[in-house]
């Protein structure tokens, strides 16, 4: 019960965050938008790790740091970067669904590049994305 609400408490986050980064687009660019971001967000999440685990954040692998800190660099600058933009042009309703899809990019990645077998219902799944995605950008604004 609680991994259900902590997921619908993040997924409210991460819908109120993108209303308001549309609202903050009207007075900021992107980079700017991008930047202030991602900068709070480091601060934000430095101070609890700092305090509350820094003998487990001292002990990690430089392999781990490496893996991540590609994570780190495809999730927040470029990502944000990329949602940020597709917010202000097209809206929060129709990117939002589309931003959904990762998903689908995911499970591609994870078949062509390590391996993983397509299942029955991972295929229903991919249908239901392509299904979603397709509703999402021919549906008149």
């Amino acid at each position: 019960m609680i991994a259900i609400a902590l997921a619908v408490l993040a997924a409210s986050s991460w819908g109120l965050s993108a209303v308001l980064v549309r609202r903050g687009l009207r007075d900021l660019s992107t980079s700017a938008g991008t930047l202030i971001s991602l900068t709070s967000g480091f601060l934000f999440t430095t101070a609890p790790v700092v305090a509350l685990q820094l003998d487990a954040l001292l002990a990690v692998s430089l392999k781990a740091i490496l893996l991540f800190g590609v994570i780190g660099i495809l999730n927040f600058p470029i990502g944000r970067f990329f949602n940020y933009m597709a917010i202000g042009r097209l809206g929060v309703g129709r990117s939002t669904p589309l931003l959904a899809s990762s998903p689908l990019c995911a499970v591609l990645i994870a078949v062509f590049l390590t391996g993983e077998h397509l299942t029955l219902a991972t295929g229903a799944g991919i249908a239901l994305i392509l299904g979603g995605v397709l509703v999402t950008i021919t549906a008149p604004k």
